[in-house]
């Protein structure tokens, strides 16, 4: 959910950049069918994309802490 700058800064393996800012038109590349977890900086714009995937059907978890906890 981190924006493009962000997810250049610190990259996690395997993970996949939807910016909040564009969430709206682009959580339909997800698969229903995976699990999800979702971070951002501070965990915040995670818990709101959660909140919003979770209403379209999505399983997720908001990583706490974002990735200022990795720092």
């Amino acid at each position: 959910m981190r924006e493009v700058e962000e997810f250049e800064t610190l990259y996690l393996e395997g993970a996949r950049n939807l910016p909040l800012s564009q969430l709206a038109d682009t959580y339909k590349q997800l698969d229903k069918d995976n699990l999800y977890y979702v971070i951002c900086k501070s965990g915040m714009r995670s818990a709101r994309a959660c909140q919003f995937l979770a209403e379209q059907g999505y399983e997720v978890v908001n990583v706490q802490g974002g990735m200022d906890a990795f720092e």
